[in-house]
C-alpha cells in the first residue's frame, strides 16, 4: 500500500508474490500519461501563468508549459522551445501528485512544500508562486481567493480577561488573546524548565533545531514531546484554559495532537505560512479540526519573532499566493502570561527574529499545545514515544489526552471498546496460542 512493498513472508504458504492484480512497473507510466492528459485539459487556464515552466516527473521526462502569450491557451511541448528561453520556473513533481491536485485529493500548498515546513525551500523564490498558481489551476476549484489585508478590519484582537469577547474574536478572527493566562511565578518555572531542557538537550546532542536554510540546521530549538520533559509539562495539561476552549470548538474527546517548546533565535528563517489542518488530506476548509494554544513564557514582539497570521484566514477558501512570505501578515504580540489560542485552519508561521543575539528578550521562549478532533491521526505518536516512567505517573486526564480512553468506537484495547473505559499499556497482550482444532460444543466454558 501507498508504494510500499511486501517484505518477505514469514509462513512460505502465504507468498503472494506471483498473484498481482495489477503491473505496478507500468503504474508510474500510467501515472505519466494521465498527468500530461491533465494539463494538456488545463492548458487554456494555464496562460494564466504568463511564463514558461518546466515539469520534470522525477525521471529524465521534463515538460515545458509555454504561457508566454497571454491572449491564446498555453501549449504543451515534449522538449525545450526553439527559441532557447528559460523557463521562469522548475518544478520537480511526481506524477501521482498532479493527479491528485487535479482530483482535489491533496492541497497545492502541502503537495509541493510538505518537506519545507521547518527551514528554508531549496526553490527560488521568484518560482514560488508561479508552482503555487500552477498547481492551484489544476485543482476542480481553482485558485483560492487572497485573504483579506489586515489593514481592512477595523479592528483585530487584543489581550483580554473576558471569555465571551475571546470566543467571538476566536470565531471572528480565527484567533484570540487570554490574558494573565499564566502568572509571573508560573511563567518563571515554565520558562526556567524549557530553557533548561533545551540546554540539556543541546549537551546531550539531541537538540532539534530548525529556521535554517534546512532541515538539520538554524537557530530555533524545538522541544517536542514535552509531556516526557518534566512535571512542569504535566500540570501545565491541567490549566483550566484548556477546559474552557477545546470542548467548544473541537468537541468532549480532543486528543492532544502535539506538545513542545519552540524558542526562537536571531538570525532564523521565518517560517512557511501554513495551516495546522495538513493532515486534514482531501483539504476540508469548512470544519475546524484542531485549536492551538500557545503561552508566552517572555513578551512576544514582531522583533523576537512573534507568531505572524492572516487575521480572517479560517473561513472560506482563502491562501496566500506565496507561502514564503510574511507580506500581508501581521506579528501576534503579547505580554509574557498571555495565551494565543487559534483555529487549525488559521494560516500561519513563526517570524523573523530580527534583534542583536545577548540582547532582552532576543530568545523567545513559548509553549504550543495543539489538540486536534478524536478521529485524527495524532502528530506525535504516543504509543512510541512515551516514556514508561512517565506513563506510570499519568493521571486520567492526560491518559484521555493521549488517546489512551476509548470513545465511541476507537481508542480500544485488544477489541475492547466500551466508552470511557481507559487502558494502558501492556506487555502480555493475548499472542499465539495454538492446540488442535476441535468442534465446538454448546455450552463450553471459557479457559476449561
Amino acid at each position: 500500500m501507498a508504494g510500499v512493498p511486501p517484505g518477505k513472508p514469514l509462513v512460505p504458504e502465504l507468498d503472494f508474490s506471483s498473484q498481482p492484480y495489477g503491473d505496478l512497473s507500468k503504474q508510474f507510466d500510467k501515472d505519466v500519461a494521465y498527468a500530461r492528459s491533465i494539463i494538456r485539459e488545463k492548458l487554456p487556464v494555464l496562460s494564466q501563468l504568463n511564463t514558461l515552466l518546466s515539469v520534470a516527473f522525477g525521471t529524465n521526462l521534463t515538460l515545458f508549459i509555454d504561457a508566454r502569450a497571454s491572449d491564446s491557451p498555453a501549449k504543451l511541448l515534449e522538449s525545450h522551445p526553439g527559441d532557447g528561453a528559460e523557463p521562469g520556473c522548475r518544478v520537480t513533481l511526481r506524477p501521482e501528485t498532479i493527479i491528485q491536485f487535479y482530483q482535489g485529493h491533496l492541497d497545492p500548498r502541502y503537495g509541493l512544500f510538505k518537506d519545507d515546513f521547518l527551514h528554508d525551500t531549496a526553490m527560488s523564490k521568484t518560482s514560488i508562486p508561479i508552482a503555487i498558481k500552477f498547481s492551484d489551476l489544476l485543482t476542480p476549484q481553482g485558485p483560492p481567493a487572497l485573504p483579506k489585508a489586515p489593514s481592512t478590519f477595523k479592528r483585530l484582537p487584543t489581550p483580554t480577561e473576558d471569555t465571551a469577547q475571546f470566543k467571538r474574536d476566536i470565531k471572528e478572527f480565527g484567533y484570540g488573546l487570554i490574558k494573565n493566562a499564566l502568572s509571573p511565578t508560573q511563567v518563571a518555572v515554565l520558562r526556567k524548565a524549557v530553557e533548561e531542557q533545551a540546554a540539556g538537550e543541546r549537551k546531550a546532542g539531541v537538540a532539534r533545531m530548525d529556521g535554517g536554510a534546512d532541515a538539520t540546521s538554524g537557530p530555533n530549538q524545538r522541544l517536542w514531546v514535552l509531556i516526557n520533559k518534566g512535571d512542569e509539562f504535566l500540570d501545565l495539561l491541567d490549566h483550566p484554559l484548556i477546559d474552557e476552549i477545546v470542548p467548544w470548538l473541537i468537541g468532549d474527546h480532543a486528543l492532544l495532537h502535539s506538545y513542545l517548546a519552540n524558542i526562537t533565535r536571531p538570525g532564523n528563517i521565518p517560517m512557511v505560512m501554513h495551516t495546522d489542518q495538513v493532515a486534514v488530506q482531501p483539504p476540508i476548509r469548512d470544519v475546524v479540526f484542531g485549536v492551538n494554544i500557545m503561552f508566552a513564557l517572555t513578551d512576544v514582539h514582531a522583533s523576537n519573532g512573534a507568531t505572524r497570521i492572516i487575521p480572517g484566514s479560517h473561513l472560506g477558501h482563502v491562501a496566500p499566493a506565496d507561502i514564503f512570505s510574511i507580506d500581508g501578515t501581521i506579528p501576534v504580540e503579547a505580554p509574557a502570561g498571555s495565551a494565543f489560542v487559534f483555529d487549525s485552519r488559521l494560516w500561519h508561521g513563526t517570524g523573523p527574529n530580527t534583534l542583536p543575539p545577548g540582547s532582552p528578550d532576543s530568545e523567545r521562549p513559548t509553549i504550543f499545545m495543539f489538540f486536534m478532533r478524536s478521529f485524527i491521526r495524532s502528530q506525535e505518536n504516543y504509543s512510541l514515544s512515551l516514556r514508561p516512567e512517565v506513563a506510570r505517573k499519568l493521571s486520567k486526564r492526560h491518559r484521555k489526552f493521549l488517546g489512551f480512553c476509548a470513545t465511541g468506537t476507537v481508542g480500544g484495547q485488544e477489541g475492547y471498546i466500551t466508552e470511557g473505559a481507559y487502558f494502558d499499556r501492556k506487555e502480555d497482550c493475548v499472542g499465539t496460542i495454538r492446540v488442535p482444532h476441535e468442534p465446538y460444543v454448546p455450552g463450553f466454558v471459557n479457559g476449561a
